[in-house]
């Protein structure tokens, strides 16, 4: 067939473009003659335009190589056609995958040699292929890493040490790991895929491995497996072979039921640790409340134990119709038996006071210690009762019987000073049966005494002089008066006796007794001797400094002074020329005869200071007591000398 032949029949044979192109004189080189609609459509261009392109300029640069071996090759091989996929170039740059057939024509009357190329747009269909690769290549990857999750999932599901299963829907056997297999049976091999759940579970309960199973096989068998097929779990926390496992169960979207059995034996030892823990820190915690509320000694409640009480007594006594009592016991003699039996005997006592109490109270009554040897009771009570009363002198009764401590006896008494609602507010019972308990111990020892509203007002009047007295020591207003001292046969003046009285800036010159029990109370009584003393050593140094035997300047002492410190340095300090003398109390030397009152009184005698007792016989003259001090002189009161002349 000659070129023109050919080419009048292009349009026939093919709809593909199709271009002609004849070879050179050097054999080498095609320059394009022809080509059709198609070709000009699908490379961009026209066929002026065409016309002498070398036809390896139709294709790109990275495959035109390729396309000239494959010529080449089929030259050589004698054949005049082959066919190849190549990307193709059009005239404005860009490019298109095309399939090329590429046919050789020779004139028969050997005018030429031609090539006609036919290229087919494969575009699309080479970007599915390749999209085709892509995803084919994507999924292998895929399957590659899904393939080694697998695998560490069952390297770690085997490695664990938490028991791992999967059965089917139909409850068989899939999947499970080495830890499952030994909680289960001893023979592992035994296992099987498809193996059925209740097969399994009643191995595991026939090789004694569930704890909780072991007696009572069937009943566990039958309550497990009827729970199991309703979707739940018989108990949530399984015992195997001592160790304590949490079931986990959960359903595939297949079906599969997948149950881990997590370890939490050590959980649950720590958890049981932080209970019995927690138990200790409570009962702790209630000793410390125990011990913060009551007194250590005795065992009864303290103030803050006796508040608290108090308060909910209020609350209990709303709408009840009862009132509430306060006794305030102080012991008498306490601080006596301190001194001269030892504090284990006063501790001994302590707690015998509190048996008594607590024998003689209610279950409902309220016992506290709210300080060395002071006790309160609390009590609720009708309004018209005499209860508080009846108790308060059967507490009087039993307190002032003798206490045997080490083969002796301990003497002491008790003072009780009652309070009661509704006379006064709930919230003031305290400190109104302290002032009457200060009222039965002004009356007398061993009483009772009971509050009203006169004792307020004389509590007042009592803290206004006690005001007033510290006010006038700041002052100075306390100053010595003189009662001289005659010999009754030369009718000389042998003697001053300093009385302290109190020179008041409105009330006057008061006497000691209007002054000075409240300044005891307060704790200043030392203080006043002190400052009368000083100014009475001075008054009379200068008075009698040409006296050659100047009289003896005697001061009536407390017993805060005596024990003072300061009281030695000012007698060491001392310029009178004359005697000095104490006078000390019957009660001093009666109470608080004890070493180190009488070491003080031997370290005044070493300083030349003359002792005496004033007003011996006035209250428990005790002749044994009076030896031990020894006083150089004693004033008798005058109740025991005016019989005298009957």
């Amino acid at each position: 067939m000659d070129l023109k032949t050919v080419i009048d029949n292009i349009p026939t044979m093919a709809v593909d473009a199709v271009c002609v192109a004849q070879r050179a004189n050097d054999g080498h080189r095609y320059g394009v003659t022809w080509v059709n609609d198609a070709f000009c459509r699908m490379f961009a261009t026209t066929r002026d335009a065409a016309r002498g392109l070398d036809p390896f300029d139709l294709y790109h640069w990275d495959y035109v190589a390729d396309f000239r071996f494959a010529l080449e090759e089929m030259l050589a091989a004698g054949r005049t056609s082959f066919m190849q996929d190549t990307l193709c170039l059009r005239r404005d740059g860009s490019s298109f995958w095309g399939g090329v057939s590429f046919v050789t024509v020779s004139e028969q009357d050997g005018s030429g040699d031609y090539a006609i190329t036919f290229v087919r747009d494969i575009d699309e269909l080479k970007n599915r292929e390749q999209s085709a690769e892509l995803a084919l290549i994507e999924n292998e990857h895929l399957l590659a890493k899904i393939e080694a999750v697998q695998m560490r999932l069952m390297s770690a599901i085997n490695m664990s040490s938490d028991p791992f299963c999967i059965f089917d829907a139909r409850d068989r056997l899939v999947i499970w790991n080495p830890a499952f297999a030994e909680n289960v049976t001893r023979e592992p091999d035994v296992l099987k895929p498809g193996t059925r759940k209740q097969d399994i579970i009643e191995m595991s309960v026939a090789n004694g491995f569930i704890d909780d199973a072991v007696g009572q096989e069937e009943d566990y068998l039958r309550t497990y497996l009827e729970a199991w097929r309703r979707g739940e779990l018989a108990s949530p926390v399984m015992r195997i072979q001592g160790r304590d496992y949490k079931t986990i169960r959960s359903q595939a979207p297949n079906g599969d039921h997948v149950m881990r059995c997590v370890d939490i034996s050590e959980h649950l030892r720590q958890q049981r640790e932080l209970e019995r823990y927690a138990e200790r820190l409570e009962e702790a915690n209630r000793e410390i409340s125990v011990q913060a509320m009551h007194d250590e000694l005795t065992g009864l409640g303290n103030r803050r134990y006796l508040n608290a009480q108090l308060e909910a007594m209020i609350d209990a006594r709303d709408g009840s119709g009862l009132e509430i009592a306060a006794l305030h016991i102080d012991l008498d003699r306490f601080k006596n038996i301190n001194d001269t039996m030892g504090h284990a005997a006063g501790d001994h006592v302590l707690k015998r006071v509190a048996d008594i109490l607590r024998s003689r109270v209610r279950t409902q009554d309220v016992v506290a210690r709210i300080g060395g040897d002071e006790f309160i009771v609390l009590m609720l009570c009708s309004a018209d009762s005499d209860s508080p009363d009846a108790l308060a002198d059967r507490l009087i009764e039993e307190i002032c019987r003798p206490i045997p401590y080490d083969d002796r006896p301990c003497r002491l008494g008790a003072s009780v000073g009652i309070a009661r609602t509704p006379m006064i507010p709930a919230g003031d019972l305290l400190m109104c049966s302290d002032i009457a308990l200060y009222k039965a111990k002004t009356g007398g020892r061993a009483m009772k005494a009971v509050f009203d509203h006169g004792d307020l007002e004389t509590l007042q009047s009592g803290k206004r002089l006690a005001d007033d007295i510290l006010r006038g020591l700041e002052d100075e207003e306390f100053i010595p008066i003189y009662q001289p001292q005659f010999d009754m046969e030369s009718g000389e003046v042998v003697a001053v006796e300093v009385l302290a009285h109190w020179r008041h800036p409105k009330r006057g010159l008061l006497p000691t007794r209007e002054f000075l029990g409240t300044a005891a109370e307060i704790q200043v009584d030392g203080r006043i001797d002190a400052l009368v003393s000083r100014k009475a050593i001075r008054e009379c140094s200068a008075f009698f400094a040409r006296i050659d035997n100047p009289p003896t300047v005697s001061f009536n002492i407390c017993l805060a002074r005596l024990m003072d410190d300061t009281l030695l340095d000012d007698m060491r300090d001392c310029d009178y020329a004359g005697r000095i003398a104490f006078e000390l109390t019957e009660s001093v030397f009666l109470e608080e005869e004890n070493d180190d009152v009488l070491e003080r009184l031997d370290a005044l005698r070493a300083l030349g200071i003359s002792l005496e007792v004033d007003d011996f016989g006035s209250g428990r003259a005790s002749i044994v007591g009076l030896r031990r001090i020894e006083p150089d002189f004693l004033k008798i009161d005058r109740r025991l000398i005016e019989p005298i002349t009957s």
